[in-house]
């Protein structure tokens, strides 16, 4: 059951005013302790005395994006979460074969992320509360007892420690208040909406994160439990403006896409890529598969030069750290361009993005499907040649 479309849209301006409201207040802080900290008119020590505050605001963002992810690990274990993986920026510590491994990828639209395994339950009994609520809780915890410790103190610590406080409250509430940011959905929209009045909603998080778990420890997505690829594969999908629904739907299409259902695959990926109900990274990722399967077919110059079109290709320099980009542009420079060199540094760095990429079956899946990519271009050559 979803709540009314007017609701949902006052929720997420709310959001956005929330998101900015930290923002204003650390100025009008920093502002007010330039004040404080230069009683007597100093205009470029004053000046200087401001970008160090809201210099040492970012800092602080950027701290608590730590904190964040860390409440999350910490909440998650408390309720039966296994550690899969942390990522801050484009640096991931992975618990592969028992051990902690540094890998590096991005997700677009994200400053971290703490990925965990649920626990072993049926999807409408999984613990999400507290898993979700511990990053953005964590935040807030951590901002009061910055304001406990101020209380006892004066001039630039008391000064830094409440600054540290308003970033905490700040990106807490706003991640804790209910709203689709950026069209998706944030941590308190999914506790207290989506997840309660979603019960297939909660079941496709609970299959992502679990599948995500597996893939991240096998070669192949073969190699995870049948019960849960059969229920990957057979999911019902067939409202996908559920961010989490439209995320599975691309794992089955991955699953699929090993598998060689090409065929197949080319209809997810095309009802993913023309659906304006689903997350515009969604339909981006769909779009880079549709490219390929067009390069590996066809390969007609319209439909190419339609689909890598500028802002896609912006896209493909935006998530160069994923396998699929860089096994997608060696397609494109040996099968389209007909570059060997420009192809064989794309291989390179396919091999290089597979090897250090935190789920390891995407990268041994991406690095077979560059050998099909090599034998479908000796196949053309072979055939330009006999002509």
């Amino acid at each position: 059951m979803k709540i009314p479309k007017f609701l949902d849209k006052l929720l997420t301006v709310i959001g956005y005013a929330l998101s900015i409201i930290p923002f204003i207040l650390l100025g009008m802080f920093s502002a007010r302790s330039v004040n404080v900290l230069f009683p007597e008119e100093n205009t470029g020590a004053e000046l200087i005395a401001l970008g160090g505050l809201v210099l040492l605001g970012l800092v602080f963002i950027f701290i608590h994006v730590i904190i964040h992810e860390g409440g999350h690990l910490l909440f998650g274990l408390m309720t039966g979460w296994k550690y899969v993986s942390f990522r801050i920026g484009c640096f991931t510590l992975v618990k592969q074969d028992n051990k902690l491994k540094f890998k590096k990828t991005t997700v677009a639209g994200t400053a971290g992320q703490c990925l965990m395994s649920p626990p072993l339950c049926k999807p409408p009994e999984c613990p999400f509360f507290l898993y979700l609520l511990g990053g953005g809780a964590l935040n807030i915890l951590t901002g009061g007892i910055a304001l406990l410790i101020g209380s006892i103190t004066t001039g630039l610590p008391l000064i830094i420690l409440n600054i540290f406080a308003i970033v905490g409250f700040g990106l807490g509430v706003m991640n804790l208040f209910p709203a689709k940011m950026g069209g998706t959905m944030n941590d308190g929209y999914q506790i207290f909406i989506e997840l309660p009045k979603n019960p297939k909603s909660k079941t496709a998080q609970y299959l992502l994160l679990a599948a995500n778990a597996l893939l991240t420890e096998s070669e192949s997505a073969n190699d995870m439990p049948e019960a849960i690829r059969n229920e990957i594969i057979g999911f019902d999908y067939s409202d996908i403006s559920d961010t989490a629904t439209a995320n599975l739907l691309l794992y089955k299409a991955a699953i699929l896409f090993e598998n060689g259902c090409y065929d197949e695959i080319g209809e997810i990926y095309r009802r993913v890529a023309d659906s304006e109900n689903v997350l515009d990274l969604f339909r981006k990722e769909a779009r880079c598969e549709l490219l390929y399967l067009e390069i590996m077919g066809e390969c007609n110059p319209e439909k190419v030069e339609k689909l890598a079109d500028k802002k896609q290709l912006e896209y493909i320099r935006l998530t160069a750290l994923y396998p699929s980009r860089k096994r997608l542009m060696y397609a494109y420079y040996l099968l389209y361009k007909k570059d060997e060199a420009a192809a064989q540094k794309e291989y390179e760095a396919l091999l290089k993005t597979a090897a250090t990429h935190p789920v390891k079956a995407e990268g041994a899946m991406e690095l077979k499907e560059a050998e099909r990519v090599k034998k479908r271009y000796d196949e053309r050559r072979n055939t330009q040649e006999a002509l």
